[in-house]
């Protein structure tokens, strides 16, 4: 196993406390790997830094968010791969000495793998209970974290034409938390329900709702649950004053 002398340990260990401090100023991350590492040998500090995924970002809504431009900062630091860069575009045009075109200098994703492990632990299962919820983007998390509906099931059910079926999974059993506990009312007092016993109101999603808010913040209006230039906090408050006059 290679060797590392101290001075190259310490500037490693540097790297990585500072690149987590700029995405992360709670200090939550940078404590866990400073202690982790503190306990490691040379050798095993070496084993864990060549694996090939070695790092996590420990998240927790509202505390640990990095902003777009902190993990801008943090990947500069890091300097691997460039943030922008010229993307080929063979498919519109290639010249004679199949030099394709290129676009000006563009922000270019870098999208690490997942590992195919979690396939066998998260996607092969259900949930039996769905109480641990991130009531921000209405993702199941912690212990009832498993498999979600794929865009190609929901291609699937649309070529089929199943709308109802659609209609439920992507509100009822999803994010559409009003709707979902007036339909579990009214199961247990009836024993049956139809989607047309409970409707849903166009805000009623936790994802669009978080998504709303990204592209407000942007400076973009969208029709996912505003009206015109009205948010739906606007327009209910306008509809109380109607009925109160």
């Amino acid at each position: 196993m290679a060797k590392l002398t101290k001075k190259q340990r310490q500037d490693i260990e540097a790297l990585i406390l500072e690149v987590f401090y700029t995405i992360d100023k709670s200090n939550t991350n940078t404590d866990h790997y400073k202690k982790l590492f503190a306990k490691m040998t040379d050798d095993q500090f070496y084993k864990f830094i060549s694996a090939k995924f070695p790092y996590r970002f420990h998240e927790k809504p509202f505390v640990t968010e990095p902003s777009m431009h902190e993990c801008r900062v943090a990947l500069e630091k890091i300097g691997k791969e460039p943030l922008y860069c010229k993307v080929n575009l063979p498919y519109l045009y290639t010249n004679k000495d199949g030099v394709p075109v290129n676009t000006r200098e563009t922000l270019v994703v870098w999208i690490p793998l997942k590992k195919v492990k979690q396939f066998l632990t998260k996607k092969n299962s259900m949930s039996i209970d769905i109480s641990t919820r991130d009531m921000k983007t209405g993702l199941l998390t912690g212990v009832d974290k498993n498999g979600k509906t794929s865009d190609r099931e929901m291609e699937s059910l649309a070529v089929a034409g199943l709308d109802a079926t659609i209609n439920e999974f992507s509100k009822y059993r999803a994010d559409s938390m009003n709707a979902k506990n007036e339909l579990y009312n009214l199961i247990n007092i009836n024993g049956t329900v139809t989607q047309k016993e409970v409707p849903v109101d166009i805000d009623d999603s936790l994802s669009k709702n978080l998504l709303n808010t990204y592209l407000i913040g942007s400076g973009f209006n969208s029709n996912l649950i505003n009206q015109g230039y009205y948010l739906p906090y606007t327009i209910k408050n306008k509809q109380k004053k109607i009925e109160r006059k």
